[in-house]
């Protein structure tokens, strides 16, 4: 995905019509988490600095394109899994997603969920997920919002100011935030490993 996204191809798009795309961009983004959504928005900062976007148009693109897609993913967990749910066959399955497994989830969200909803705006993958949890152990909508909304303006501010700043230089920023997604991956990869391997022990224990 990341050739559809080269200095080509972005400097192709009118500069009038770059705030829909990138609007349009970060929706993606949200829910299809590797299409490359920093690229577009990094560039965006670019133009800004070149005088032919307004940095207004730019804060109102991002905050309305991440708002709608948090929205519908919120909404996707809060009604389209207990749709999926209710249909799976595998009993395994049924008893990961039922409300019981959820109750500690709910539990950890209630104390803590404003502040995952805000941090993992700063990791693409673990953003998408985050969003589907909260709508299914329903955490408050408007809180919801605003912490990813907060989240949001300040990831992207420094994104905006990098392309702004370095001008036709903004590549140089995506290779940092390359390493930085590299790092993250890693990290969630390693969470996994060691949740899946603990889960494992512990139905294990329960079968013995």
């Amino acid at each position: 995905m990341a050739f559809f996204m080269d200095m080509e191809f972005l400097s192709k798009i009118p500069h009038e019509l770059y705030g829909a795309f990138l609007l349009v961009s970060v929706f993606i983004e949200n829910i299809f988490p590797p299409y490359p959504g920093d690229t577009v928005v990094v560039f965006a900062g670019y133009i800004a600095g070149t005088g032919h976007l307004s940095l207004v148009t730019v804060a109102i693109a991002i905050a309305v394109g991440n708002l709608a897609s948090a929205a519908l993913m919120y909404y996707f967990g809060l009604q389209v899994i207990d749709f999926i749910v209710g249909r799976l066959k595998n009993e395994k399955l049924r008893q990961v997603f039922s409300r019981q497994s959820l109750e500690k989830t709910h539990e950890w969200f209630t104390r803590y969920g404003f502040w995952a909803v805000v941090f993992s705006r700063f990791s693409a993958g673990i953003r998408f997920f985050v969003a589907i949890i909260a709508g299914m152990v329903k955490m408050h909508i408007s809180v919801f919002l605003f912490a990813f909304l907060m989240a949001t303006m300040i990831w992207n501010s420094i994104l905006v100011y990098g392309g702004y700043t370095l001008g036709q230089n903004w590549n140089t920023l995506l290779n940092y935030i390359r390493f930085y997604s590299g790092i993250i991956a890693a990290v969630i990869a390693m969470a996994l490993v060691i949740f899946g391997i603990r889960y494992y022990l512990k139905t294990r224990k329960k079968t013995v």
